[in-house]
């Protein structure tokens, strides 16, 4: 059976779908690089649904930063940075965030306990977020729609594209609650051999809150590893991250019915644009040395065993 690595972005606009694709791609050859692994060539496809909610995309040649469209954060090769200066780095900002970010944030206004400060605080800085959750009309190729349908609507085609191929699906930042969603509700005759979850917010409380809320009526537990995953669910987080605060997912998500559970790793996010890091940016995550790994697990031809060579045949 041939593969397929199909990755989804997360928050804000992005450059063009060719060249965040190319960056997607660079990154991941380049975790792969630094372990030394064999070359490997794989089938990539990546679901872009930022022209959702912008009408155009990041230019990536504006020098001018005060340009709306400038793009600060472009792909970087991994920069050399001592490990002194960055742990020093690390040490602060987590202390910093720890103290005030996941206080402030993750436990008063992110956790649906004060209604209006959350509203508040997501209309004007997570704009993607509340238009996910919100019930308006949407006109989408002259049909009214939801937008969180449409962005489902967008993973799914391109999951049941390629519905005959081993599939890992890498989603990043909100690309993992589209991808949950979507894998909970719309996944008929779909079936993913590992799911990869980059940075996630899906053990925020706003968005634990937002699950049970929206299938209160529903028997069946929402928090749960999607029925439709065969084999793995990675969840990758650096303690840093602003968005993944919540690094135990395990802890939150039952297993399916197949015994598939949550590994959780902590890994480094080394994304650097020479001015600042982002610890939460997907670039980072993808050449990191534990996602290289899974990567050249899944891609590597599985070794055949008499016992499953027995339990085929029978």
């Amino acid at each position: 059976m041939s593969k397929v690595i199909i990755g989804i972005h997360g928050l804000g606009n992005k450059p063009p779908k060719n060249l965040l694709k190319d960056w997607w791609e660079k990154s991941i050859h380049e975790g792969l690089d630094k372990l030394n692994l064999p070359k490997q060539k794989f089938d990539f496809e990546l679901v872009y649904w930022a022209d959702i909610l912008n009408k155009n995309p990041i230019l990536s040649d504006t020098t001018d930063n005060k340009n709306s469209q400038f793009l600060k954060e472009k792909y970087f090769p991994e920069q050399n940075i001592s490990s002194t200066e960055l742990t020093g780095l690390r040490k602060k900002a987590a202390e910093y965030f720890e103290k005030y970010y996941e206080k402030i944030i993750v436990d008063e206004v992110m956790s649906l306990e004060h209604p209006a400060l959350t509203n508040f605080f997501i209309r004007y800085n997570v704009k993607e977020l509340e238009v996910y959750y919100s019930h308006a009309d949407f006109y989408y190729q002259g049909e009214k729609r939801l937008i969180k349908d449409v962005m489902i609507e967008r993973l799914t085609d391109i999951l049941k594209k390629h519905k005959y191929k081993q599939i890992m699906l890498v989603a990043h930042s909100m690309g993992s609650m589209i991808s949950h969603d979507a894998l909970m509700d719309k996944s008929d005759g779909i079936s993913i051999d590992t799911l990869v979850t980059l940075g996630s917010p899906l053990g925020q409380k706003y968005i634990i809150n937002k699950i049970e809320s929206e299938h209160k009526n529903n028997s069946h537990n929402r928090l749960k590893v999607p029925e439709c995953i065969s084999r793995n669910w990675y969840n990758f987080s650096d303690k840093e991250d602003q968005i993944a605060l919540a690094h135990s997912l395990a802890e939150i998500y039952t297993c399916n019915a197949k015994g598939v559970k949550i590994i959780d790793k902590l890994v480094e996010n080394s994304y650097s644009n020479a001015e600042d890091r982002n610890p939460h940016k997907s670039f980072g995550y993808l050449r990191t040395n534990e996602f290289a790994e899974v990567i050249h697990e899944f891609l590597s031809p599985k070794k055949r065993t008499v016992f499953s060579f027995l339990k085929k045949i029978l």
